[in-house]
C-alpha cells in the first residue's frame, strides 16, 4: 500500500470518527455556522486525496479520474448523512450540498493545476470560475455572521431596532410568520399554543443597566394577550428558572415596555439571574384568542 493511499485512508479514519464524536461547539450563531462550514473543506480534502490515489495507485485519467473521484466525493458526504441520521446528529440536505459543492471545489482546484491532462484553455478557465463560486459559497456565510455580530456590538445597549436585515440573525420564529416591514418586526401568530419569537444572543452583558425598554404595537382590532421571558445561559429550563411576565395591549396600542432589570434578576426560585450571561428573550402570545399580529420597534437596555 503507497503512502498515498495510507493518508487518505487516514483521512477516511478521521471523517468517520467525527461522524461518531460529540464535537465542543457552542450551541451560538458563530458555532453554527463554523460547524456547517466544514463539510466544504473536509470533502474538498477527500475528494482531492481520491484524485491523487486513483491517478498515481489506479492509473485512471481523463473523465474518468475525474468523475469516479467527483462522484466518489459527493456520494461519500450524502453516506455521512444518512449515517448521522440515527445518532440523532444534525443531518440535512444543507449539509449534502455543502459536501458536494467542496468535491465539485476539488475537481475544480485540480484541473486547473492538471498538466498531464492537457486540457484546453476554455476548460481551466471553466474551472477558475467554478472554483471561484465555490469559494464564495464558502465564504459568504462567515462574511455574513461577522457582519451580523458587528451589526449586534455597535449597536448596544439598543439590542434590536429591526432597521437592517442583520437583526434576523437573531430572531427565531415558533408558530409565527415574520417579516421586517420598515423600521419595526412584523410578527403573525399562525400555529400552536405559544406562537412567537425569540432574541437568541443578545449582548450578553447587562450589569451597568437598570431597565430593559421595548417598543412595541398591537396593530390588530383585538386586545393582546403575551408574556415576556427572558432566561440566562445557567437557565435549568424550568418555568420558575427565569423571568416571566404577562402583558396585553389594547386594541391598536403602541406602548414601551419598561422591565426593571433588579426584577430580571430576582425572578428565578432559589439563585440570582446572572446578568451578565443573559442569552434569550422571548415574546410570546399566551392566550387562543385576540389579536393575531405584533408589531415589535425595538429593545434596548437603559
Amino acid at each position: 500500500m503507497s503512502h498515498r493511499l495510507l493518508i487518505l485512508v487516514a483521512l477516511f479514519v478521521v471523517v468517520a470518527t467525527l461522524l461518531f464524536m460529540r464535537l465542543p461547539v457552542p450551541p451560538t450563531y458563530a458555532g453554527r455556522t463554523i460547524e456547517n462550514a466544514g463539510h466544504m473543506p473536509v470533502f474538498a480534502l477527500v475528494t482531492l486525496g481520491l484524485l491523487i490515489v486513483l491517478r498515481s495507485d489506479f492509473k485512471f485519467d481523463g473523465a474518468r479520474l475525474y468523475a469516479v473521484a467527483g462522484l466518489t466525493g459527493a456520494a461519500l458526504g450524502f453516506l455521512s448523512e444518512v449515517i448521522q441520521r440515527p445518532l440523532a446528529r444534525d443531518a440535512s440536505w444543507e449539509d449534502v450540498f455543502s459536501d458536494t459543492v467542496g468535491a465539485v471545489c476539488a475537481l475544480a482546484l485540480y484541473a486547473l493545476f492538471d498538466r498531464r491532462s492537457r486540457l484546453p484553455r476554455g476548460t481551466r478557465w471553466l474551472a477558475l470560475i467554478v472554483a471561484l463560486a465555490c469559494l464564495t459559497f464558502y465564504v459568504t456565510p462567515l462574511v455574513r455572521m461577522a457582519a451580523a455580530y458587528l451589526h449586534r456590538n455597535g449597536q448596544f445597549p439598543v439590542l434590536a431596532d429591526f432597521r437592517s436585515s442583520a437583526e434576523l440573525a437573531w430572531v427565531v420564529g415558533y408558530g409565527v410568520s415574520r417579516t421586517l416591514e420598515r423600521d419595526a418586526l412584523e410578527i403573525e401568530f399562525v400555529r400552536g399554543p405559544f406562537p412567537g419569537i425569540a432574541l437568541h444572543e443578545p449582548v450578553a452583558d447587562w450589569r451597568k443597566f437598570k431597565t430593559l425598554l421595548i417598543d412595541l404595537e398591537n396593530p390588530d382590532d383585538a386586545k393582546l394577550y403575551f408574556t415576556l421571558r427572558v432566561h440566562d445561559r445557567g437557565h435549568a429550563s424550568s418555568y420558575n428558572d427565569r423571568y416571566n411576565r404577562h402583558f396585553e395591549l389594547a386594541p391598536q396600542e403602541r406602548r414601551t415596555l419598561r422591565i426593571s432589570l433588579d426584577e430580571v434578576q430576582h425572578a428565578p426560585r432559589g439563585r440570582l439571574m446572572n446578568l451578565e450571561q443573559i442569552s434569550d428573550i422571548r415574546l410570546f402570545r399566551d392566550a387562543p384568542d385576540g389579536a393575531r399580529r405584533l408589531r415589535v420597534y425595538s429593545l434596548r437596555l437603559e
